[in-house]
């Protein structure tokens, strides 16, 4: 993913957040209108949340393609239970 995607993510959820709010002013706001786009703008917001995440976690991850061991980005669990020392 590219920061041009993102960009039109963060464009997209902005336009959402634009008409939400127009809808709203209106004299009658139709009520399931203004769902729908909540709808799409929480869609959108958890998109771009998990570009992002993705983007930070692939820096952070590189995966060795030579080394068998790390066939992935994910840590071994642990064999001891949290809280036992």
């Amino acid at each position: 993913m590219t920061s041009n995607y993102i960009r039109a993510l963060a464009l997209r959820h902005a336009a959402l957040e634009r008409q939400i709010e127009t809808e709203m002013k209106a004299p009658l706001p139709d009520t399931l209108k203004i769902m729908r786009l909540k709808k799409l703008r929480l869609a959108c917001r958890d998109s771009l949340r998990d570009v992002i995440s993705r983007k930070r976690r692939g820096r952070s991850q590189r995966i060795i393609p030579s080394d068998p061991s790390n066939r992935s980005a994910r840590p071994a669990p642990s064999a001891q239970m949290p809280g036992e020392a």
